[in-house]
């Protein structure tokens, strides 16, 4: 997927407006619309009011996005690689990667679809919205920056400015910190305060949280707002993570248990429990977290801790220079309650039993790092994560470290840890709601979007047609639900409602409506 930046104005309404005037009663009124260079189907084009609005779906696939309805809220959750955004049907306010912003126009249903008014995709999506009266042409495009590469300061807008790129460097340790991000063929230096909050996205779907400038790599994905005076509002790292065990290792490659295959370079770096390795000290059996760039699919990052399996123990040598203080730090055994998912408000307990008189932290993958514990007894540790909403793992490694004089032990628990807060959304359902179906008995499916692709709990699922549950007459699994009357209908109208779990117990309430044609 491509990026998307910040949006020009769009004046796409006054020259419509104009072309109305122009036209004659016997010269229908026709746009066509451009998204990307791909040309809209007519039917996903319609004019109301003078306003052109396009059909969601087709857009959406032209800009390479992911569309999630929810009826019963009646939302629109639509996601690119670099933009999260939330429509509300007949309601100008959306949320665009979290912050409110008002649209020209609102969403609205037309039939048995939804369409949203073009200059709103362009104030939504970062697009620029052209259009070509002779041609009767819009065209939606990326736009596009004007100056030459150098390193610029993000700063000097009348507003405030959004932009997207690509780190090129992560400056943590000068003060301030900085990172170096490259958009649309120039470098920017953008200054990142101490302690600032940076959310970050797995575009596979496993990691979702909140984190620090630490966790940010080169090669990442990035969208930065910042004030009229360069000062930053808002960060979103968005990167690309595999978790696994490696089955098979040569060269610069390896094979995880399940089939996928790793490709590094040279420019790769790998850590091998806790320290700077190569490529060439890796296992088969060794657990690896993997951290790629989204858009290529790069390998930037490998983290490797071994033995195979789950290492439970370890212990430590002196750092160069450090004194040793009688013998090596030692992780002797790590524990958590990490047998289900997690959902939000549950807490994760970490406990590790080693060195006594350590520091203790442990991490939830490479994002959710340096969560403290506490040494409840001699060599006994303890420590705790609330979920919060918005965080989202996906087996996830724990990883417990001890550090004291200089030395280090890292060891992982045994059991990875996944947790959910995104609830889970019905993907495609059918009939399609507010369709007109020829036959009174349809076939009625409802299939699931859920993080991770984990699916949802089977037994929970209902579903309940014109306030009648027919789930003992329905076939459910962790993806769908469907169900196909024993005789015909006997309502014009039709409400079905699928209600249900996912594996960490967020719940879906889904509901929609068909009508049968003859009744």
């Amino acid at each position: 997927m491509k990026t998307r930046v910040l949006a020009a104005r769009i004046l796409l309404a006054l020259a419509l407006a104009a072309a109305a005037g122009m036209r004659s009663s016997a010269d229908p009124f026709t746009v066509t619309v451009v998204v990307n260079g791909n040309k809209l189907p007519a039917s996903a084009v319609e004019i109301q009011n003078e306003t052109v609005y396009v059909a969601l779906r087709p857009i959406a696939v032209a800009m390479q996005a992911d569309v999630e309805t929810n009826a019963r809220a009646r939302t629109v959750t639509i996601t690119t690689l670099l933009r999260q955004v939330v429509l509300h049907l007949d309601d100008q306010m959306a949320l665009v990667n979290g912050q409110r912003v008002r649209l020209a126009a609102a969403p609205t249903q037309s039939g048995s679809r939804i369409v949203l008014p073009l200059r709103a995709v362009g104030e939504a999506f970062g697009a620029t919205v052209t259009y070509n009266g002779k041609t009767r042409t819009a065209l939606v495009t990326p736009a596009t920056r004007t100056a030459q590469g150098g390193h610029h300061p993000l700063s000097g807008a009348a507003s405030a400015k959004t932009m997207s790129g690509s780190v090129l460097a992560v400056n943590a340790s000068v003060n301030p910190p900085n990172l170096l991000v490259s958009s649309g063929g120039s470098n920017y230096t953008i200054t990142v305060p101490s302690g600032t909050s940076i959310a970050f996205r797995d575009v596979h779907g496993a990691v979702t949280g909140n984190g620090k400038l630490a966790q940010v790599r080169p090669g990442d994905a990035l969208i930065v707002t910042v004030d009229p005076h360069g000062q930053l509002i808002s960060m979103a790292d968005i990167f690309a993570s595999i978790n696994g065990t490696a089955a098979a290792v040569a060269d610069q490659s390896m094979v995880l248990e399940g089939g996928r295959v790793i490709v590094a370079d040279a420019s790769t770096s790998v850590s091998l429990d806790g320290k700077a390795a190569t490529f060439s000290l890796l296992r088969p059996g060794d657990k690896v977290s993997i951290r790629a760039d989204p858009v290529s699919g790069a390998v930037r990052e490998v983290v490797a801790l071994r033995p195979g399996g789950f290492a439970t123990t370890a212990s430590s040598t002196p750092a160069p220079g450090a004194q040793s203080g009688g013998g090596a730090v030692q992780i002797k055994a790590v524990h958590d309650n990490a047998t289900t998912a997690f959902r939000a408000g549950q807490t994760v307990t970490v406990l590790a039993q080693g060195t006594p008189g350590a520091q203790a932290s442990f991490d939830l993958s490479d994002v959710i790092v340096d969560n403290g514990m506490r040494e409840t007894s001699p060599g006994r540790y303890e420590g705790q994560y609330l979920v919060g909403v918005g965080t989202n793992l996906v087996a996830a490694p724990i990883l417990v470290r001890l550090s004291k004089s200089g030395e280090t032990a890292l060891a992982e628990a045994p059991n990875p840890l996944t947790i959910i807060t995104t609830p889970p959304s019905v993907s495609n359902a059918a009939p399609l709601p507010y369709a007109l179906v020829n036959t009174a008995r349809p076939s009625i499916f409802a299939t699931f979007s859920t993080l991770g692709d984990l699916g949802m709990d089977a037994s929970s699922l209902q579903m309940i047609l014109n306030g009648r549950d027919v789930t003992s007459q329905a076939t459910r699994d962790a993806a769908y639900i469907s169900y196909y009357p024993a005789a015909e209908l006997s309502s014009k109208t039709v409400q079905i409602e699928v209600k249900g779990t996912d594996t960490a117990g967020n719940t879906l309430d889904y509901r929609w409506t068909f009508s049968i044609a003859g009744k």
